[in-house]
């Protein structure tokens, strides 16, 4: 199974940091990254069936592709801006980390406001 992939990488490459970490803290920090892309990238790649299938949700319903768009930019910055937020409180640096967690909501409520906009709109003729 797939998992057991990706859980047995994980666990290497944390032993592996955990024991470069004495000797040499700045390479275990390269090497926490790079283990973490790997992983991003591996469950990014695991995405388009899923995608696929909201696509054609989207289509049954009649609902605009527009609004499925902008969920998917939403998830995919709220999994990049954790993906940072861990990599930065890894290095130690909790207070980028928190104003990255920061950003990142912010940039979510903006791309929501279409969505948030319709909503009202539909609320509003049912009132």
């Amino acid at each position: 199974m797939e998992v057991f992939k990706i859980v047995g990488f994980a666990i290497i490459s944390t032993v592996l940091i955990i024991i470069i970490r004495e000797q040499k803290p700045e390479i275990a920090i390269l090497i926490t990254a790079f283990c973490a892309i790997v992983i991003m990238a591996y469950a990014i790649s695991k995405m388009s069936g899923v995608i696929d299938m909201l696509e054609t949700l989207t289509e049954k319903s009649g609902i605009s592709k527009e609004f499925l768009i902008i969920i998917l930019k939403v998830t995919g910055i709220a999994y990049i801006v954790e993906f940072g937020k861990n990599v930065c409180m890894d290095a130690g640096q909790n207070a980028i980390a928190t104003k990255l967690e920061m950003a990142g909501k912010v940039i979510i409520v903006v791309l929501s406001l279409p969505l948030i906009n319709a909503l009202i709109m539909v609320l509003s003729r049912l009132v």
